[in-house]
């Protein structure tokens, strides 16, 4: 599974809370005991709690599986102006991740924030993350409250086909990748050539299937490796990857 997301990374506290696969539903006192916990937590008075409340700029939650090597990862995407507290909540709404912005930070304040969970067997990821509508509450350094929320789906794309595959041989100077990715929102192609740490990556509308690699991307007599991420509506990646080579 990809791991570089190639963005600024911070020194943050991020604590996982325990996960059972039980169905109890949602009693009405839990995301009032959410928000309390939340509000003693951050340790801002009732004028702070009391000022307007915005959506984050880009709030996301997703899974990416990964068919080739069978792994299953949870991902979180977020974006928002200056925030200095995040908690993200379950359907059952029990906190995943809280993440507290300490000394200097949290005066300056955060905005993006990607991260990926480990990746077990699919099946004990899916057990852990339930389906459902996931809650984002944040603090911004000014004292708004932030809150979005969003869909989890266990609902995934078939694995993309493409070409070139299985170490084929092409011309550097006139690669063309072509892939069938059916009911695809976007497609993602990433080809990197770890042992000189060269990445092309690029995101397509769901209608577009070839892209031309540039020549100037690729090295003579060189290795690469290619994944295709199918995109669903519903933001889980489907990816295959494979490898070729260049003569």
């Amino acid at each position: 599974m990809r791991k570089n997301w190639r963005l600024a990374r911070w020194a943050l506290a991020l604590t996982a809370l325990g996960f059972t696969a039980c169905d109890n539903p949602t009693r009405p006192t839990d995301a009032a005991a959410t928000q309390t916990a939340f509000d003693r937590k951050d340790g801002d008075d009732d004028e702070d709690r009391n000022r307007s409340t915005i959506p984050f700029d880009d709030a996301e939650v997703f899974f990416e599986f990964n068919t080739t090597a069978n792994d299953l990862g949870l991902q979180v995407f977020l974006d928002a102006e200056g925030w200095k507290r995040l908690s993200v909540s379950d359907p059952r709404r029990r906190e995943i991740v809280g993440i507290t912005a300490e000394g200097n930070l949290a005066e300056l304040g955060i905005t993006e924030l990607r991260f990926e969970s480990a990746e077990p067997s699919p099946a004990e990821v899916l057990a852990m993350f339930r389906p459902g509508v996931y809650e984002f509450r944040g603090r911004t350094v000014e004292g708004d409250n932030l809150l979005s929320r969003a869909m989890l789906s266990h609902s995934f794309l078939t694995p993309p086909t493409f070409s070139p595959a299985n170490g084929q041989a092409v011309n550097r100077n006139s690669t063309v990748v072509t892939w069938n990715a059916p009911g695809a929102a976007r497609v993602e192609v990433i080809i990197e050539q770890p042992d000189f740490g060269d990445v092309f990556d690029v995101i397509v509308p769901g209608s577009v299937t070839s892209l031309n690699v540039p020549p100037q991307f690729l090295r003579p007599g060189t290795e690469y490796k290619i994944e295709i991420l199918a995109i669903g509506p519903n933001g889980n990646r489907t990816i295959a990857e494979s490898t070729f080579v260049t003569m």
